[in-house]
């Protein structure tokens, strides 16, 4: 497929300015727009992904729990095989990650892992912002698990696994250009790749930044070329309305066989996917 950017990526910065010094709402969300150009009238960028496993947070069946409108509780996602030490420290979205990651992947090991975040540990951040602004010291811990890798590097020392691992975050597609890049990585030499999307609301704070309703939820995706089932991926140029909704929801009602085909729409572009098994 034609590369979906070229360029140095622009920054789209939302900020809520205040004249008296710095505070915690001088710094709000910044996205990178140059990973999700618009797309010409009429063109498609379309490719497929061998499907060999996948698994939610929550578990996306009928009579399972919904995603939900606020972070779980430390209790709520089951990360046993994290050491207890590290695992008290973890955020939300991080145990979502590990959760399906480690669900996902099973005993496997070695296989080449691509974690995406819109917003990451948003929350986490945000409560270091204060910290700063109140002129008190950052804790090294709590930045070193604030940080997009962070639930990458927790998953690789508890697993005690050296695979490779890439963190991206692309706004409100990042789902999206995480299967771009699954499929640039994919090869006969790193046949299997294991790719995982999780996110929480962002913090009140940045509410007025967000144009979608956002929910607590994780999905990973085990990409394997000696599978034969295939997730087709479309992308061509938005008409309509962006949809409401967190890009991987629909998906995961697509893998869950909610929905005989799945879509989302976004400032840019609409995404389509679609299962078979040939």
């Amino acid at each position: 497929m034609d590369a979906l950017a070229s360029g140095r990526p622009r920054l789209h910065r939302m900020t809520h300015e205040k004249p008296d010094g710095v505070t915690t709402r001088n710094t709000t969300l910044i996205e990178s727009r140059g990973l999700t150009p618009p797309i010409a009238p009429g063109r498609m960028d379309s490719f497929s992904l061998p499907l060999a496993a996948w698994a939610a947070w929550p578990t996306h069946a009928p009579g399972c729990a919904a995603p939900t409108d606020s972070p779980p509780p430390p209790g709520a996602v089951d990360i046993a095989f994290v050491d207890p030490m590290l695992r008290r420290r973890l955020g939300p979205v991080a145990r979502m990650a590990l959760n399906v990651a480690h669900r996902c992947l099973g005993e496997r090991t070695g296989v080449p892992m691509v974690f995406a975040s819109r917003h990451g540990e948003l929350a986490r951040t945000l409560a270091m912002l204060h910290d700063l602004a109140a002129g008190e010291e950052v804790s090294p811990a709590a930045f070193s698990l604030s940080v997009h890798n962070a639930a990458a590097g927790v998953f690789s020392i508890a697993r005690h696994d050296t695979a490779p691992a890439t963190a991206i975050a692309a706004g409100d597609e990042t789902l999206g250009m995480a299967l771009v890049e699954a499929r640039a990585r994919l090869s006969e030499a790193h046949p299997q790749l294991l790719l995982v999307c999780a996110d929480a609301p962002a913090p009140e704070l940045y509410q007025d930044d967000i144009t979608t309703t956002e929910s607590a939820h994780a999905l990973a995706l085990l990409f394997d070329l000696h599978q034969s089932r295939r997730l087709h991926v479309a992308r061509h140029a938005s008409s309509g309305t962006p949809s409401n909704s967190m890009m991987s929801l629909p998906l995961a009602d697509l893998l869950a066989g909610h929905r005989p085909d799945a879509a989302w729409s976004g400032t840019h572009a609409r995404w389509e996917w679609t299962l078979d098994d040939a």
